[in-house]
């Protein structure tokens, strides 16, 4: 325990305090530290990679394994310095230093669970307990594991369930679980745990992930689980009903809306991560009144897709041109890596919707030309307010060529520029 030094001043705890905390965190990062702490991010996902990151530039021994070869790699200080995403990091996996999953999970002190998610719905449930249950096989008794996926209320409860059932090993005697959920947006961190019991290791860790100037508070899972369900019930039922409000609106009221920045600056992208959390917390909730609400935010999700093709079906006749005579682009610029496949779901499901109708549908990403060397009229969906501004830039300095172009902003009141 430190003290001051200084007459009059061992009073103040909170002095006392933050220079204990300062000295805790010198002391677990400290090269020379004979027990080093051995990290493992089970997942290479963006999120994850995120993870590696922060705790390689903040001194740890950080490992990150691909779940799809079964290989860790060790991510060093400079490498994360020299690879900005885990994009980058994936291009020249082959040549990094290699070593087998299970002996990198085995050798772990602590291990975060942040795997990259392909499924949607229930069946992202099933992908999840099969990840898991390839990853719990491995460590060891006396370390500790963080839940970073969205569990909805009660999930963790299966999952530690599961923990306990493969490894033999119970909760809090042989092994700390936590739960700490990576949000999609910028809805704060929360840090749950299924033992109220001071591990300063642990936490310190955390607290370096979520990386907020304000201390984050340790709680029981359980309200952890409802705090998170708030947040992302908070933050996206008012965006979505937004998106449902503007359905049915005439060219007129459309048109005196047009001035609202919610309205005008809110796109698909901002509320389409958003399936994978409503989905696990519909699979979760007992209240009939809240899964009603959780269900029906997921079916407006689901419908947007159609309303934007009804949307363009509408521009097309309005304008007297024909489908055979468009080619439709969807500038989209989706996080193949993310954890969450949302975005990418609701992709899949725009772009096959569009086809049906135009036929000729491609995908525009960052680096996507923005060319169409024939007389047909480009159609291009802006997904995000990034993909927008790129299309419109791409638009005012003559990139998109043809004979015209049309820009559909995929927002609440499906603006079209030009």
């Amino acid at each position: 325990m430190l003290s001051t030094g200084l007459p009059g001043h061992d009073s103040c705890p909170s002095l006392i305090n933050n220079l204990n905390r300062v000295y805790a965190k010198a002391l677990l990062l400290s090269y020379r530290n004979p027990i080093r702490l051995k990290v493992v991010v089970y997942g290479l996902s963006t999120e994850g990679y995120n993870v590696a990151k922060s705790l390689s530039l903040k001194g740890l021994d950080v490992s990150m394994v691909d779940e799809s070869k079964g290989m860790a790699i060790s991510v060093k200080a400079e490498m994360a310095m020299a690879y900005s995403s885990v994009n980058a990091l994936m291009e020249d996996e082959q040549l990094l230093g290699l070593e087998p999953e299970g002996l990198a999970l085995a050798n772990a002190d602590h291990v975060f669970f942040t795997p990259k998610i392909r499924k949607v719905a229930h069946d992202a449930k099933t992908e999840i307990a099969g990840k898991f249950r390839s990853m719990v096989k491995h460590i060891k008794r006396g370390s500790s594991l963080v839940y970073c996926i969205p569990a909805g209320i009660g999930g963790n409860r299966e999952m530690m369930d599961m923990l306990e059932h493969i490894t033999n090993m119970k909760v809090n005697d042989d092994i700390s679980y936590h739960y700490m959920p990576i949000a999609s947006d910028n809805l704060g961190h929360v840090i749950g745990s299924a033992s109220m019991r001071e591990e300063q290791g642990i936490y310190r860790i955390m607290e370096y992930i979520a990386d907020d100037s304000a201390r984050i508070a340790m709680m029981d899972i359980p309200s952890a689980e409802v705090l998170y369900a708030n947040k992302v019930l908070s933050h996206y039922i008012p965006l979505i009903t937004a998106f449902e409000l503007c359905k049915g609106i005439d060219d007129g009221t459309r048109g005196m809306l047009r001035e609202e920045e919610g309205l005008r600056e809110l796109f698909i992208d901002d509320v389409a991560s958003s399936l994978f959390d409503l989905y696990m917390l519909a699979n979760s909730i007992e209240s009939s009144t809240l899964a009603h609400i959780i269900n029906n935010c997921i079916r407006s999700l689901e419908s947007y897709s159609k309303h934007l093709v009804d949307e363009v079906r509408l521009l097309l006749k309005k304008r007297d041109l024909r489908a055979s005579k468009c080619k439709m682009a969807v500038a989209w610029s989706i996080d193949g890596n993310e954890m969450r496949s949302s975005r990418m779901a609701m992709f899949s499901l725009l772009s096959s919707r569009l086809r049906d109708y135009v036929g000729d549908v491609e995908m525009l990403k960052d680096s996507s030309p923005l060319e169409v060397y024939d007389d047909r009229t480009m159609v291009i969906l802006a997904c995000s307010r990034s993909d927008y501004q790129r299309v419109k830039d791409g638009r005012d300095k003559g990139r998109i060529m043809g004979r015209d172009s049309i820009v559909v902003k995929a927002n609440p009141l499906c603006e079209v520029i030009g």
